[in-house]
């Protein structure tokens, strides 16, 4: 059973079945709960004709998986996990202390920041 759901002020209209072909992959996908609701939403709220096109750009055009933050998130549980595991031994409090003391003026990154932020991380 299929409905169609309309933007009148944008003219836009389409209309959802149960299930749908996946053009790059060629399997056929149930439509989700989610994705009915947001549809129902974004008719009523006359702006469906932007998450037709938002759907389309991510399809299209999707994020890399290889995203700075992504990288810097698994290095951060790297660290987690090598602590956590015994193979890296810290005195937390002498090292602050060391970093503290060997801070120079020309550094770009405060360092008790760094401890601060690695300590929030690690443990």
């Amino acid at each position: 059973m299929s409905k169609t759901y309309t933007d009148s002020l944008n003219k836009t209209a389409i209309t959802i079945s149960e299930s749908f072909i996946d053009v790059k992959t060629g399997n056929t996908i149930t439509v989700s709960p989610k994705v009915v609701e947001q549809i129902k939403y974004h008719s009523a709220n006359q702006t469906l004709m932007h998450l037709l096109l938002s759907a389309l750009h991510n399809y299209l055009h999707p994020k890399s998986a290889g995203s700075s933050s992504e990288v810097i998130l698994a290095e951060i549980a790297e660290l987690k996990r090598l602590i956590e595991g015994g193979s890296i031994t810290l005195n937390r409090k002498e090292n602050q202390e060391y970093t503290v003391k060997n801070q120079t003026d020309d550094a770009d990154l405060d360092l008790k920041e760094v401890v601060n932020v690695l300590e929030a991380f690690g443990g």
